[in-house]
Formats: C-alpha cells, sequence, structure tokens
C-alpha cells in the first residue's frame, strides 16, 4: 500500500488513481459539489456501507469536508486490508472540478 494522505494536485493531474472516491460528507453538502464520479456514504454509514464501493487490488479514496475524518476511516479500510488513502484538507482544499447532484 501507498501513502495514506493524498494532495489534491496528485488527483486533479492525475497521478493518482483511485479504484473508487467515497465522499463522507452529508447528503446536502454533497449535492452542492463533489470531486467527479465520486459515491456519497456519509460518516454515520461508511462502516457498513463502504466495502460494497470497495475496488480489489485498487485503492480507496475518502473524503470530507477537512480531512480529519476521512483519515480516520483511511486508517480503518487499511485495519481491514483495503488500500484506504484520504484527500489531505478535504474539500476545503480541493481545486478541481466538481460535480453536483
Amino acid at each position: 500500500m501507498g501513502t495514506l494522505e493524498i494532495h489534491s494536485w496528485e488527483l486533479e493531474n492525475q497521478l493518482f488513481h483511485p479504484g473508487c472516491i467515497i465522499d463522507m460528507r452529508s447528503v446536502e453538502q454533497f449535492s452542492r459539489g463533489h470531486i467527479p464520479n465520486a459515491h456519497n456514504v456519509p460518516y454515520e454509514c461508511f462502516q457498513v456501507d463502504a466495502e460494497s464501493l470497495v475496488v480489489e487490488g485498487k485503492p480507496v479514496l475518502v473524503v470530507d469536508q477537512g480531512g480529519a475524518r476521512a483519515a480516520e476511516m483511511a486508517v480503518w479500510m487499511r485495519a481491514r486490508g483495503w488500500d484506504g488513502r484520504y484527500l489531505s484538507g478535504g474539500m476545503t482544499a480541493w481545486r478541481g472540478v466538481l460535480e453536483s447532484s
């Protein structure tokens, strides 16, 4: 497994290729703008619902508003054998394209 922390520029410049992106923010926050192709799994549901999105052998990028909860869940994923990573600074640090739903 690679480094736990992923920076916005690594994803924006396609230097990091996650199997999936899980956005842990609330449904309302997610709908206002999220990283393209991200899946919304709110923090309260993460430990139950995240497994269905894991692609074996590929890293999972976990995103939240500021980075702290995403880091916590990336560590939780690694303890279960998945390649969890988190976006450093969360959506606050994201400067790339946003989708809304």
